[in-house]
């Protein structure tokens, strides 16, 4: 798990973009106080690839950028914009991180641990739905989105090969 320097200036609350934009200012305020706000420089980053990772992250500002890679190549998976989330998966189904994040530019992300998060949720289980509702929609979109691309790489490769006899 990389280590993040929280800044002196957190805000007291989140604010209501992307996954945050279901909840009511004072559950945004209650879940900005279980985390932490940081500043990402451009190139840091956030998430390593086969690292452990327990936390839930939130971009504020900036943009993001999640690859994977093998021996033999890099994959892009996608750009994250502000309000979406990473790291999502491991706070549900802790495993090592899936996938290199990183700054693509000057970045403003708020973090929460399994732990925090789990608490908030109970303390909060109304908001707590939404919130997971949120991060399963967005889910579903980037599933659907690589599904969609799978099938475009494969019609071409079929393509090609039809092409080619």
């Amino acid at each position: 798990m990389l280590i993040i320097m929280a800044d002196s200036t957190s805000r007291s609350s989140l604010p209501a973009i992307g996954i945050l934009e279901s909840l009511p200012e004072g559950a945004r305020v209650a879940l900005a106080a279980s985390g932490k706000f940081s500043n990402l420089p451009e190139g840091f980053f956030l998430m390593k690839q086969g690292e452990r990772q327990d936390l839930l992250c939130i971009l504020i500002s900036g943009k993001l950028s999640a690859t994977a890679h093998s021996d033999a190549s890099i994959v892009e998976l996608g750009m994250i914009m502000p309000g979406e989330s990473v790291g999502e998966m491991n706070v549900i189904d802790p495993k090592k991180a899936s996938a290199d994040v990183k700054a693509v530019l000057s970045s403003r992300v708020w973090s929460i641990s399994k732990e925090a998060l789990d608490c908030y949720l109970e303390e909060n289980p109304v908001y707590g739905v939404q919130l997971l509702r949120s991060i399963s929609m967005q889910l579903c979109r980037r599933i659907r989105r690589n599904s969609d691309k799978m099938l475009r790489q494969l019609e071409t490769a079929s393509t090609i090969y039809e092409w080619l006899d």
